[in-house]
């Protein structure tokens, strides 16, 4: 290291020269140069040391500056895909909750449906189970005359049918009731019309034996009027006229060939035929036949 004391002493020694100041006072003098150089250096050994340690921090301070920042890199790299997971697993929780709002939707749909099938269904048990009451009730109050041949009852695709052959109500070719029939139909409708709510429709029938006079042109205008005239005195027996309609189907809907007498003697005949409710079996697929 170059000396510090040299401008010093070449200054204090011009002096001596000179005989300006004395021994004693140079010596004193330069033992202050030598503490005073002395304690220069050790401050910039310090001064060296703390810029040596101030550089190693320096240092350890990029390396973790390096180190922290590659790590918050990855952290957030690493933060990021999980956003990504999270957004997409989000997105299928909202979709898979709008499938099951649809299924939950659709099953009150059905739930609600089924109910109202289960309501529908019940209704139609109940009108089986009064139909087939009033059947009983019915085959009761027949029995006389159905033992005398009157009529006959039966159950017929859902249908009371109370079937009256042709012979006992009219003569043959005529809408005009006899005697016999008349009573027969009397007596029908008074039992029928305990059944107010119940709606009833008289249907005509005939052999294919045609028919061609003024008054019945053919077997459907024949079929009609029988009908017709069966239907005024069940009104007069105590039927409720509004439960009570008339049907013509001539020879096209026989219950036997009419390649004989027996046979065109059993298609000629009056049906009177208990209705079922179609409000109850509406939108049912419960058939009403049965007993």
């Amino acid at each position: 290291m170059r000396s510090r004391l040299g401008f010093p002493c070449l200054l204090l020694s011009t002096v001596l020269l000179s005989g300006c100041v004395k021994k004693s006072t140079y010596e004193t003098a330069m033992n202050d140069l030598r503490q005073t150089e002395s304690e220069l250096e050790r401050l910039e050994e310090q001064l060296e040391a703390e810029r040596a340690r101030f550089r190693e921090e320096m240092a350890v301070a990029a390396t973790l500056h390096d180190s922290v920042e590659v790590a918050l890199r990855s952290e957030i790299r690493t933060l990021r895909s999980e956003q990504r997971r999270l957004a997409s697993e989000l997105e299928e929780a909202r979709a898979a909750n709008a499938r099951l709002e649809t299924m939950v939707g659709l099953r009150g749909a059905e739930l609600q449906s089924m109910q109202r099938r289960l309501e529908a269904l019940r209704a139609v048990e109940q009108e089986v189970r009064e139909r087939n009451a009033i059947y009983e009730d019915v085959l009761g109050r027949f029995r006389s005359m159905m033992d005398a041949g009157q009529l006959s009852v039966s159950i017929d695709r859902g249908r009371m049918v109370i079937e009256l052959p042709q012979d006992v109500l009219f003569p043959s070719g005529s809408a005009s009731l006899g005697t016999e029939g008349r009573e027969v139909i009397r007596e029908v409708g008074r039992v029928l019309a305990d059944f107010p709510d119940r709606t009833f429709q008289v249907e005509g029938h005939t052999d294919n034996v045609p028919i061609a006079t003024e008054r019945f042109p053919s077997n459907w205008e024949l079929s009609s009027a029988r009908a017709l005239a069966v239907v005024r005195l069940l009104i007069d027996a105590g039927v409720v006229p509004s439960n009570l309609s008339g049907a013509a189907y001539g020879e096209h809907q026989p219950v036997a060939a009419n390649e004989d007498r027996e046979g065109r003697r059993l298609n000629r005949r009056i049906e009177i035929v208990m209705l079922p409710n179609l409000e109850v079996i509406a939108g049912t697929e419960l058939p009403v036949g049965g007993a």
